[in-house]
């Protein structure tokens, strides 16, 4: 499979700032790959989904696509010539269209049995099959969300770019469009790129997660291994609790960081690495997350238990690590 998208040593800074906004992007997206750019506000990701979609150009690097160079030292394909897609935060569906022809906005060169066939094509995929002639403030934030999705799909690009797409949607929602969103770009065999800042998001749609931090990619990686090891503490904090260890000569081989589920509590102090009084016990659901004071390295870690477990605040229990 050839690469479908290429960026090179990517840098931009915004006009005024003295600190780069992106530095030394590097990374390539195969053709009908799903990726997510994961990572904390200001940490670069719509800053590079910008410049793909050519609505800035960069400082430094190339952009390619399939064989064609889209931006570099002497080469810029304005955003309207690129035919890549873009799904905004927030929509933004043209008020006074109704959905019928917000969808159908991009095809104004396609006749008009071929317009009216894929609209309803991608309305009866994103499951509007009736929605035709609704404005968009008769739609629910679900809906809209439906139609951007189906609209940015509508002239088939060679790329899909979607900015925080769930942002404002509530939990449950949220949890049913990202899987209809990656079941229809899987479907259609889109090529598309996530900015997100939240992990589930990440890991329920992509095929890889791009971490980021400070402009820069810290490590791209399929789902499972950049949850199973990821190349820094930074990047294991993108997905949630982690506890940096305490050091020791006889644990030099043991790792710098870990998750609250890779380690367990134990009672046998002897087979340990280390040791500490049970300061906190916080219900979670499915399990309960303990905050162990390690005493004189003044170190707390997190560590999760089974929901039912019995546990006491001012215990002192071990941390080993989970065998599995």
């Amino acid at each position: 499979m050839s690469a479908q998208l290429t960026l090179e040593s990517l840098s931009f800074s915004y006009p005024g700032s003295k600190q780069r906004a992106l530095e030394d992007a590097t990374l390539t997206i195969e053709e009908g790959e799903l990726l997510s750019l994961l990572g904390k506000s200001g940490s670069g990701k719509s800053t590079l989904l910008r410049l793909i979609a050519g609505l800035d150009r960069p400082s430094n690097g190339t952009i390619s696509l399939g064989q064609e160079i889209l931006a570099g030292k002497n080469t810029f394909v304005r955003p309207e010539r690129r035919n890549i897609g873009l799904v905004p935060q927030g929509c933004d569906l043209f008020p006074h269209l109704n959905v019928r022809r917000n969808i159908s906005y991009g095809l104004r060169r396609w006749s008009h049995s071929e317009r009216s066939l894929r609209v309803q094509e991608l309305l009866e995929q994103v499951g509007l099959g009736g929605f035709g002639k609704r404005l968009p403030h008769e739609l629910s934030g679900g809906e809209t969300q439906r139609i951007a999705l189906a609209r940015a799909l509508a002239p088939k690009p060679r790329l899909l770019l979607l900015d925080e797409p769930f942002s404002n949607l509530d939990v449950e929602l949220r949890e049913t469009l990202r899987t209809l969103t990656a079941d229809l770009l899987r479907m259609q065999g889109t090529t598309a790129i996530f900015v997100t800042h939240h992990s589930d998001d990440a890991f329920s749609i992509s095929d890889r997660i791009a971490a980021m931090q400070g402009g820069r990619i810290l490590q791209a990686a399929p789902t499972r291994e950049i949850w199973q090891a990821p190349a820094s503490p930074d990047v294991a904090a993108l997905f949630g609790t982690i506890n940096m260890l305490p050091p020791g000569k006889e644990h030099e081989s043991q790792p710098s960081f870990a998750r609250p589920d890779q380690l367990i509590l134990d009672s046998d102090i002897d087979r340990c690495f280390a040791k500490g009084t049970i300061r906190r016990v916080e219900f979670l659901g499915t399990v309960q997350r303990v905050t162990l004071d390690l005493g004189e390295s003044r170190e707390l870690l997190s560590v999760d238990v089974p929901s039912g477990a019995s546990l006491k605040k001012g215990a002192t229990m071990g941390v080993r690590w989970r065998v599995d």
